[in-house]
């Protein structure tokens, strides 16, 4: 059976590409993976005071939430999900997950991030098609 991966943050793009995955690879195992970016304050200004270990906590949190959802998505499309959470930078912890857990395709959605950030940090979908060792699926 094969096994497919969708980083997965809550976000209309990641839910895109996990009604993606479910459509395509029905029988696949499928996992939601959330990561926790310790690169940067998400959201920055919710956390104005917080030690960054709290806001890591606190998003870890979120993430439990969020893939929360993401069960009750396949549960409505009769597709069976597992969840995983890890910390660290977004591309680098998706290219240990395939590797770790023989992964066979990634589905991610291309991230809408603004023009400046994108022109220094790149996305993680670009990172991870230019990166990864399996076939990948890009959701726009």
């Amino acid at each position: 059976m094969a096994a497919v991966l969708v980083p997965y943050d809550g976000s209309k793009l990641s839910t895109d590409a996990l009604a993606f995955a479910c459509e395509r690879f029905p029988e696949a195992e499928i996992t939601a993976l959330f990561i926790v970016d310790t690169t940067v304050a998400h959201q920055p200004e919710q956390y104005v005071g917080v030690k960054l270990g709290d806001i890591y906590e606190q998003r870890e949190t979120e993430g439990e939430r969020i893939l929360e959802d993401a069960e009750e998505f396949t549960d409505e499309h009769d597709v069976q999900l597992s969840t995983a959470i890890r910390k660290g930078r977004p591309s680098k912890e998706i290219l240990e997950y395939v590797t770790e857990h023989g992964i066979d395709h990634v589905v991610i959605g291309s991230h809408s991030q603004d023009l400046i950030e994108r022109f220094f940090v790149g996305s993680v979908a670009e990172r991870v098609v230019d990166r990864i060792p399996v076939p990948v699926t890009v959701i726009r």
